[in-house]
């Protein structure tokens, strides 16, 4: 009977292959940018004496370093993790249109913070599934580009209780233009299926989206596809429906209006509210934008935000030329042509409508037991429990089951015979049971049996 704390063990290697892997791909894209020097032509002169921005951006963190090395590694941990992602996203782009064509998109708004935040934002693949152009005989000359794709995406974000959530979207969108070419008119159907990774939820959004050189325009309709499920403990959530319109005035090329416009079902049966939503958005250079909003109008509650992000690209061959202020820009909208191979915009957070569970609920919460499944288990072996109900509830109930000391004159040593944290189970909605496996820890030192038991508790 061993038992090794391979939890300690593994976590330490994977952060030494995380910081080898950074490096690794720093030192790829330094190679990378200092082959394109060399192989550079008389007519595309470049600043021999620049650095990679990622490189530029870790000198800059031993002033950190100084202060203490804490600090200097979180400087640096975050430097690179920029450079992580644009790489990934770069070799993703590449290795995508290679395999589906050049109508391939892979749209990263992924951020990583070292101060506790961790990997925050979106990401979307948009795979080609047909094209076409047509330009009638007769009538007016009118040419008409059409895209239909599948879409696939992910958005990490943490919701105003704290609560860590991952949600996915999979779907199709058509998209067609008129009057090809800049300045085109650009309409779409779309319908996308929202999917939460930690309770299952699942929201279906359709809807009708338009894009040109003045801004953009949709309606989008969200209709919830599961019930009630339990969420902390006395409250039962559901995937909120409604209907949004909402458009985006280009007021100049770095300055822009935009507006909403919802109603939204609440936690009370048959009673919605309404949200309206005005922003004013400033791009005075490619790297910042600065947004200014009010939300609220209607009968949902009253909130303001003013915004400033900072978005400085990280890698790549170090350009000739940075990118210049733009202040007010330029009057006649926006100079970016219409995409029809842009992912549908708007379906990044599944959100949801919270109530309090039903006496009966909390009272089977508050009664739940747990069983071992096997009356022995060698260290570091998996272990099987059941939590258990008295009578089924209509909705999902989360509960926490843990591990503790035995009763027995031997008791188990938590962090030495297993791990002290929870494992969260389900007992979902018509049942009355829900099965899980823990793992224990292996334990070298352990010479005679060793008494083990479980608790049960609602999930907060």
């Amino acid at each position: 009977m061993v038992f090794v704390p391979i939890s300690l063990t593994f976590g330490r290697l994977a952060a030494a292959l995380a910081v080898a892997g950074c490096f690794a791909l720093a030192l790829s894209g330094a190679a990378h940018a200092l082959d394109g020097r060399s192989h550079a032509t008389p007519d595309a002169p470049v600043d021999r004496h620049a650095f990679p921005s990622w490189l530029t951006g870790a000198i800059h963190c031993g002033n950190d370093f100084e202060q203490s090395a804490r600090s200097g590694w979180r400087c640096l941990s975050g430097r690179l993790g920029g450079l992580v992602m644009e790489q990934t996203a770069n070799f993703v782009n590449e290795q995508g249109r290679a395999l589906f064509g050049p109508n391939f998109r892979f749209v990263s708004g992924l951020s990583w913070s070292p101060y506790g935040e961790g990997l925050n934002g979106n990401v979307d693949t948009v795979l080609p599934v047909a094209s076409f152009t047509a330009k009638p005989g007769n009538g007016p000359s009118v040419v008409n580009n059409g895209a239909f794709f599948f879409q696939q995406g992910a958005t990490r974000w943490t919701d105003d209780r704290g609560r860590r959530r991952n949600d996915l979207r999979y779907g199709a969108a058509y998209r067609f233009s008129l009057l090809g070419g800049p300045g085109a008119n650009v309409f779409g159907l779309s319908t996308l299926v929202q999917e939460n990774v930690e309770q299952g939820h699942r929201r279906v959004v359709a809807g009708i989206d338009y894009a040109g050189r003045w801004g953009r325009a949709s309606l989008q309709q969200f209709v919830p596809a599961t019930d009630w499920r339990s969420s902390r403990f006395g409250y039962v959530e559901r995937p909120r429906g409604g209907t949004r319109l909402g458009a985006r005035l280009n007021l100049t090329t770095t300055v822009s209006l935009d507006a909403s416009v919802a109603e939204w079902e609440t936690s009370r049966p048959g009673r919605r509210e309404t949200d309206g939503r005005v922003g004013l958005g400033w791009r005075p250079h490619p790297w910042l934008r600065l947004r200014a909003g009010f939300a609220g109008i209607g009968s949902a509650e009253d909130s303001g935000s003013v915004t400033a992000a900072l978005r400085i690209p990280f890698g790549g061959v170090p350009q000739r030329k940075a990118p210049r202020w733009e202040w007010l820009g330029v009057a006649g909208g926006s100079r970016v042509t219409a995409d029809v191979w842009r992912p549908v915009e708007n379906v990044e957070r599944l959100e949801t409508i919270e109530r309090e569970a039903a006496a009966t609920e909390r009272t089977a919460a508050g009664s739940a037991g747990v069983r071992f499944l096997q009356s022995g288990a060698a260290s570091g072996a998996e272990i099987g429990v059941e939590a258990y109900i008295p009578a089924p509830l209509p909705s999902d109930l989360r509960l926490l089951v843990r591990l503790v000391p035995g009763d027995g004159a031997n008791p188990a040593v938590p962090g030495v015979d297993y791990v002290d944290e929870p494992t969260e189970v389900t007992i979902r909605a018509g049942a009355t049971t829900a099965r899980a496996a823990i793992r224990l820890l292996s334990n070298p030192a352990m010479r005679e049996a060793r008494s083990l038991s479980a608790e049960v508790s609602p999930a907060a």
